[in-house]
């Protein structure tokens, strides 16, 4: 697998096929960030092709980046955002639903932990993400979803890598009050099984 950063050079001098590989790349990871702030798929695509358009425009005067994820997600953040306010939307977030449903088979989990049990953590932990702010939220999505870097996370939001701690711990400290240690402990393990 190519290197983001020889990718990305290759684009920016022009090179076709690389900006379908930063797309392909990046298309998924970045239309579930989307949902942090709309429900609207149909909004999530426009935004992103709104993207890819625009970098392709600008190649030319796009500069060298330390992080091809950042620069990609700062810049769809950014456009999301405008499509939102010119739609006169109100800026808010949809929890994304990466639990299984009633009825849903859960695989390999299941021999972990009861299917009872697990939906007894999922409705704990949509009530912890209701009960946080859209910053949190989204701090979380980036956190733990993206696993991005909290150096990351603090360019992205805008906020010093300090307040990106606080903002983790503030999120962190809202699940406690919500889920038991052990739930919070099962979570972990499903989310990293979720990965294998």
């Amino acid at each position: 697998m190519q290197d983001d950063k020889d990718i990305w050079d290759a684009f920016r001098s022009g090179d076709e096929s690389s900006l379908q590989m930063i797309f392909d790349r990046y298309y998924t990871p970045l239309f579930n960030y989307g949902h942090k702030f709309s429900a609207d798929d149909h909004l999530i695509e426009d935004a992103l092709q709104d993207l890819f358009v625009k970098l392709w425009k600008n190649r030319k005067t796009i500069k060298d980046t330390e992080s091809v994820r950042n620069y990609l997600y700062k810049s769809f953040r950014r456009v999301l955002l405008r499509m939102l306010e010119v739609q006169q939307r109100k800026y808010s977030f949809t929890v994304l639903d990466e639990w299984p449903g009633p009825g849903q088979e859960l695989g390999y989990d299941q021999t972990l932990i009861s299917r009872e049990r697990l939906e007894s953590i999922r409705g704990n932990l949509l009530a912890a993400l209701e009960k946080m702010t859209p910053r949190q939220r989204e701090i979380i999505h980036m956190r733990y979803y993206e696993e991005m870097e909290y150096e990351e996370i603090a360019a992205l939001m805008q906020l010093s890598v300090s307040s990106t701690y606080k903002l983790v711990y503030k999120a962190i400290d809202t699940l406690r009050q919500y889920l038991s240690k052990t739930d919070l402990l099962i979570l972990l393990a499903v989310t990293s099984l979720k990965k294998i």
